[in-house]
């Protein structure tokens, strides 16, 4: 038994995609029972069989050897469908991982970003409120941070948030705002915990389980992984003129196993929290570009050709958090390398040369 973990119930909204399903297999190794919904809008599945566990949960499932996972296909925009759920099983802790995260994408269209964002929290909280589930965890963003002050690196939760520079980053705030304004009007009964992630990368080190983004891949490490596999032809480095050591912007990077057990560890303390808290959750350590292509290089020896084009709008010259409070609180400890968040992704790449659809 794990501090309480075993025998909970908890419920993962999003738990197919990359940070949840890495979230399920923890928490069924520490003897939870998982209860998944997720529309497979940004999971790979096989549209023809939707009763069917989609692959990244198969993945979880054979890692684990658990039959303790339970797949709902539905959307908790729809509070019909999460209402059912809550009626069939007897959550202890909701997860919610869902919603749409391409920072471009949101730009692009940001009224779909405030329906589905927003709206699929406020359907959960309210369902959670009805059926008297206390416990929620949000996956939130460090785009909450906006541009921190570089001469107040690294950031802590007690920073200024809120200059979001993309619909994304507001939608993460605003929800921050929501579940604030939520335990202040309920402190007594409400339990939530704010995870901020920074630069989640990597994969499970079975290779069953990784990052398989819908479309061409927006952040660093997958679009790195797609390049050496042959899906995509070039890495675009976006400025080589900041005021940084190499002159590329710094990052915080985090093994998404590292992330997953922040999770877990959060379930462990969850029922002892009154009100709400938030944690960093990061390495604390700030990688340039420079350092993880490098790094990425010498474990897949593949050269990767790239062209250096001019910054983005809106891109900082660094980020990277003090997570000394998640260390704290969570008893919470990395194990993970920056090396080993490129062997454990190149590994998934190399055995799922098409993601999962070669799973399928």
């Amino acid at each position: 038994m794990e501090n309480g973990v075993r025998y909970k119930t908890v419920l993962i909204a999003g738990g197919a995609g990359y940070i949840g399903s890495h979230t399920v297999v923890e928490l069924l190794q520490a003897g939870c029972k998982v209860i998944v919904i997720d529309n497979l809008s940004n999971a790979q599945a096989n549209p023809e069989d939707l009763e069917e566990l989609p692959p990244s949960l198969r993945g979880a499932k054979q890692i684990t050897e658990s039959d303790r996972i339970h797949f709902v296909k539905g959307d908790i925009c729809n509070k019909q469908q999460v209402d059912e759920v809550f009626q069939k099983y007897d959550i202890d802790t909701v997860f919610d991982f869902t919603g749409r995260k391409a920072v471009k994408e949101s730009t692009q269209f940001p009224i779909l970003y405030y329906k589905y964002n927003m709206k699929g929290t406020m359907t959960l909280l309210k369902c959670m409120r009805e059926h008297e589930v206390r416990n929620f965890i949000f996956s939130s963003s460090c785009t909450v941070y906006g541009a921190p002050n570089q001469d107040n690196l690294p950031v802590k939760e007690t920073d200024p948030v809120g200059s979001c520079h993309c619909p994304y980053a507001k939608c993460k705030y605003f929800i921050e705002c929501l579940l604030e304004d939520l335990a202040r009007g309920e402190e007594d009964y409400w339990r939530i915990m704010i995870m901020r992630y920074f630069n989640p990368v990597g994969a499970h080190e079975s290779g069953l389980i990784g990052e398989d983004p819908n479309g061409e891949p927006q952040n660093l490490m997958p679009k790195l992984a797609q390049i050496a596999s042959g899906k995509c032809s070039m890495l675009n480095v976006y400025g080589e003129d900041y005021n940084t050591p190499d002159g590329t912007p710094i990052r915080d990077y985090v093994h998404v196993v590292d992330v997953a057990e922040a999770h877990k560890n959060a379930v462990q303390i969850i029922d002892s929290v009154s009100g709400i808290r938030t944690y960093n959750i990061g390495s604390g350590e700030g990688k340039s570009i420079w350092d993880m292509v490098n790094t990425f290089q010498e474990v897949c020896g593949i050269k990767i050709p790239l062209k250096v084009c001019a910054r983005r709008p809106g891109d900082v010259p660094a980020i990277f958090c003090d997570p000394s409070k998640a260390k704290k609180e969570l008893k919470w400890k990395l194990k993970r390398t920056h090396v080993q968040m490129c062997e454990d992704l190149w590994r998934f790449y190399r055995l799922n040369p098409f993601g999962y659809k070669s799973v399928q």
